[in-house]
């Protein structure tokens, strides 16, 4: 209203007011013109601003009034520099099996009648596992007894004959013969009888059924039968290797497609040729007896421990960065004094729209606020390392970094350096503007204000119509 109508009643009247002010803190001032249209101008931006709900939270909030945040410090995690043992390792893969382990297989055919195991069972040298029907092993076994009992009988009458003098000696050893010959094919009928019956030749767990109740068993495999405690891997290892190597090293086994299941071990054998053909040599890796995480067929990686580094300094593999073929780190270091007093000329020189147009106090205010929030200075700096042994938690660095320096961990991927940054427990500036029930006591107070002010609208025009003939006087002087 005021802008439009620039000849209002209104406007003249906010003219009359400041000028005469002005001319009374400065009566001789040839710029109190100037200086009372300026001061009009922020009454009426101030008035229109109020009019349309305020200047924004964030301008009333912010540090610097800008659009950046006052806390621009990076997040990371760190941890110290530290002295321990690192080990250098080769890495392979192979498939656990079982030292001891069997596939069992019927050596007769027949239809299966009885499972005495399932998967997962233990058993023990000679357990019977199933049986099977064979009617003609049954028939060849009653068979061979009646031939046996038969020539047990001839052989009995032929002693008799020879006593009385009534077959040659040559007779006699013939009836013998005949019983040894039953007895032996009685024996082997027997055995075969036996056959129908399936058991453990070794002790360990079941893990393989692969017959079912009234299925024919023949040449496949019925059952598998493993010494659980007996577990082992067993790599190809490429040639040059072979001098680093030896019985009884330290190897470290987890899943491919889940490395929280692991398992320790050692080598236990070394094969004493190399395949001419890959060139490589075999090696047998023994898992710890006692362990229960890695089954047998599972494909696992293997890190064999070849050499040991103690007392040396070390980094999490975590702060380890590449960059362009280089192994660098990220160092939590305190900011230069230069730094930090940049940064505090800047936050001085910024003072935002507010203090810009309605003075300096707001500017003062916030600067006090922004004292009393002290918080470690704290940058990233980069560092170049020498590194020898690495292994999958520990990196032993050689030049770089020094015993108790913090290094970055989380949150190194894309920092640069003199980067601020900020520790977990490092205190962090609260920004939250006030709560809506101050918001609304603000609008109570602005309501009241409002109503005064309409009454010294009032009062003011009649001292305007009072005043009505001393108008032309003041624009008068304005003009001069």
């Amino acid at each position: 209203m005021f802008i439009g109508y620039p000849n209002s009643r209104y406007w003249l009247l906010c003219r009359t007011i400041v000028y005469r002010v002005c001319h009374a803190a400065h009566p001789s001032s040839p710029l109190c013109p100037l200086y009372s249209e300026i001061l009009i101008m922020k009454i009426l931006i101030f008035s229109l601003l109020l009019a349309c709900g305020g200047p924004p939270e964030e301008a009333l909030y912010s540090s610097s009034g800008g659009d950046e945040e006052p806390d621009r410090r990076v997040l990371v995690e760190a941890e110290p520099v530290v002295r321990g043992s690192v080990s250098d390792h080769l890495e392979t893969s192979g498939t656990i099996d079982s030292e001891v382990q069997a596939d069992i297989v019927p050596e007769t055919t027949g239809v299966i009648t009885e499972i005495f195991v399932e998967e997962g069972d233990v058993v023990t040298i000679g357990q019977v596992l199933a049986e099977l029907a064979n009617p003609s092993l049954d028939a060849g076994a009653s068979r061979a007894g009646i031939e046996l009992e038969r020539a047990a009988r001839e052989l009995n009458k032929a002693k008799g004959l020879y006593s009385q003098g009534a077959i040659s000696d040559r007779e006699l050893q013939e009836a013998r013969d005949a019983l040894r010959t039953a007895q032996a094919s009685y024996n082997e009928a027997t055995r075969t009888r036996g056959f129908t019956r399936i058991t453990s030749p070794i002790a360990g767990t079941v893990t393989m059924r692969d017959v079912r109740l009234g299925e024919v068993a023949g040449t496949s495999r019925a059952f598998q039968v493993v010494d659980l405690s007996q577990l082992r891997v067993v790599v190809q290892l490429p040639e040059k290797d072979l001098a680093r190597l030896s019985m009884g090293q330290v190897a470290r086994l987890a899943g491919a497609y889940d490395e929280e299941a692991s398992a320790s071990g050692s080598i236990s054998r070394i094969s004493p040729v190399v395949d001419p053909g890959t060139g490589t040599v075999r090696v047998i890796i023994a898992l710890d007896p006692d362990q229960e995480t890695l089954r047998p067929g599972q494909f696992v990686k293997a890190q064999i421990e070849v050499d040991r580094h103690d007392d040396v300094l070390t980094i999490p593999r975590r702060a380890l960065v590449w960059e362009d073929g280089e192994s660098v780190a990220w160092v939590v270091v305190d900011a230069p004094a230069e730094t930090v007093q940049s940064e505090n000329d800047e936050e001085e020189a910024d003072g935002g729209f507010w203090s810009k147009m309605f003075g300096d106090e707001e500017a003062a205010e916030e600067e006090t606020s922004s004292a009393s929030f002290d918080y470690p200075r704290r940058v990233a700096e980069q560092r170049r390392l020498r590194v020898d042994f690495v292994d999958a938690i520990q990196v032993e660095v050689l030049e770089g970094v020094e015993e108790g320096e913090l290094v970055i961990t989380v949150g190194n991927t894309m920092l640069r350096p003199e980067t601020p940054v900020r520790l977990p427990d490092d205190p962090v500036l609260d920004t939250t503007p006030p709560e809506d029930a101050a918001s609304g006591d603000a609008a109570s107070g602005d309501a009241a204000s409002g109503d005064a002010a309409s009454g010294d609208a009032a009062s003011g025009d009649e001292d305007a119509s009072v005043d009505a003939d001393s108008e032309p006087d003041a624009e008068e002087d304005s003009e001069e």
